[in-house]
């Protein structure tokens, strides 16, 4: 490198700084990506060595033959609908009101970031806890109705009590 010229060692050098970031993304991203594509159009069960190509048939029998998709499809426009405007409303108030000065502002300010450095899993467990056995509990020491509900059987709750914990 030490006889190139200068405009052409720079050129050098950013191809050979971008290169792994381009491999990267190529491997982790676009060729998953492309695989997905044809995969979605093959019957394959992921164990068999070869896929049997059937074309648009998977999404002619996702749109027209299977009513749990559009079921499922309409629950999750639903939840990202919800989830969407209820976050950022929150978080533009919680904002506002954590940038003033007030008695406790870093104590309320520590307890909305201790969810990000929690890790997800656990919050998992303490979210199936209080839906489980939590409530129960609650319920049985104040006697309120609401606390006494199935949020995850039954179908209509499950919306609300996901798209709470998605919130939160």
């Amino acid at each position: 490198m030490g006889k190139l010229k200068k405009g052409q060692r720079e050129k050098l050098e950013n191809v050979l700084y971008t290169l792994p970031a381009i491999v990267f993304v190529t491997t982790m991203m676009y060729i998953p990506f492309v695989m997905s594509g044809y995969y979605s159009l093959t019957e394959w069960n992921g164990i068999s060595k070869e896929p049997k190509f059937v074309g648009l048939a998977n999404f002619i029998d996702l749109f027209t033959g299977d009513k749990s998709y559009l079921t499922s499809l309409w629950f999750t426009m639903k939840y990202t609908i919800f989830f969407v405007i209820v976050s950022n409303i929150l978080a533009i108030a919680l904002a506002v009101v954590l940038t003033k000065k007030f008695k406790g502002v870093n104590v309320y300010r520590g307890m909305f970031f201790i969810p990000y450095i929690m890790s997800m899993t656990i919050v998992g467990f303490i979210w199936k806890f209080i839906f489980t056995q939590g409530f129960s509990k609650l319920f049985e020491t104040t006697n309120w109705g609401f606390l006494n509900l199935s949020w995850l059987g039954d179908p209509k709750l499950a919306f609300w009590a996901v798209s709470f914990v998605g919130v939160w």
